[in-house]
């Protein structure tokens, strides 16, 4: 069996691609803030006359996305179930494909700020208007990232299983 050479880097590799997640976990905690001053100072969406291409204003999201209408505790629920099960995927992944592992924490971390607000405030805060019609915050834009994120890293793990240089 040959012995991995470049162990350090990989060990490097593992803890630089975890401090990824201090600053995810710092926007996510600004956006908290932003939602907080937010619905002190922000106008609700429906009274926006022309919202243009970017808009701030509050839009309260009772629903999960794009506001399809679900009651409180299935949605809850179903946070924590989906939750549970990428935290499942980043210890899994957590030695071997970090990227994969800090995707997934990612998408963790994004979901405890929305489900913060649900807790709270027993909707979700969005307070960036897109087009007059597409409501999001911050905590949205991470896990959506998050998701991208998760996606590319597993297509590339795929990639490098199907060329592995030892099974040549």
């Amino acid at each position: 069996m040959q012995k991995n050479t470049y162990s350090r880097s990989v060990k490097n590799f593992r803890l630089y691609s975890f401090y990824n997640l201090i600053p995810i976990g710092i926007i996510v905690l600004l956006d908290e803030w932003i939602k907080f001053i937010a619905l002190k100072k922000l106008p609700a969406e429906g009274s926006l006359v022309d919202p243009g291409l970017i808009a701030f204003a509050i839009h309260r999201n009772s629903g999960i996305a794009f506001d399809v209408p679900f009651k409180m505790p299935i949605i809850i629920l179903t946070s924590i179930v989906i939750g549970f099960f990428l935290l499942k995927i980043a210890r899994k992944n957590f030695h071997r494909h970090p990227n994969i592992a800090v995707a997934s924490l990612t998408i963790v971390i994004g979901a405890l700020g929305n489900l913060y607000d649900r807790l709270i405030y027993q909707f979700t805060v969005d307070y960036i208007i897109l087009f007059g019609r597409l409501a999001i915050n911050l905590s949205d834009i991470v896990i959506v990232s998050g998701v991208v994120w998760l996606l590319l890293a597993s297509r590339r793990n795929k990639a490098h299983k199907l060329v592995h240089p030892n099974e040549l």
